[in-house]
């Protein structure tokens, strides 16, 4: 699937859903922003609708663990801003263990600052994966 695959109605769509969801983490996260390592926080309204799209690029020197922490004390002060999707961008590869351990690290940190975190996804050129989370840790965690 791609970006080319979203439903007229994505905007109204609540990003819980990892397909739709996927495709909306195409849409946003680019070509180059693969290339070069980014993050993307795909920022939700209050339902788990896409309010804006934030992307922190050329990530090189720079602990994506910090990141995003960085990013959720600022969600966290946003008004009717009660989470987000995260995206990993980079050029190619499967999900790794770095991967799992930020996608934890999101979980952690959200559900401290009482935010929703409402999916994990690795973007790369050949195409978007969805981290999932086991049901019981979706539920503590405030994840969808």
């Amino acid at each position: 699937m791609s970006f080319e695959d979203l439903p007229r109605d994505w905007p109204a769509r609540v990003l819980d859903d990892p397909v739709v969801t996927a495709d909306v983490v195409d849409l946003v996260v680019s070509d180059a922003d693969r290339s070069a390592g980014a993050l993307g926080f795909l920022l939700c309204r209050p339902g788990g609708t896409l309010a804006q799209p934030v992307v922190v690029g050329d990530l090189r020197g720079e602990d994506p663990l910090v990141v995003v922490d960085r990013m959720v004390e600022v969600v966290a002060h946003l008004p009717d801003t009660p989470g987000f999707v995260l995206a990993v961008a980079r050029a190619r590869g499967l999900v790794g263990d770095a991967d799992r351990r930020l996608h934890q690290h999101a979980l952690d940190a959200c559900a401290a600052a009482g935010l929703t975190l409402w999916g994990t996804y690795l973007a790369t050129h050949a195409g978007v994966t969805h981290l999932p989370v086991a049901h019981g840790l979706a539920r503590r965690h405030g994840a969808a």
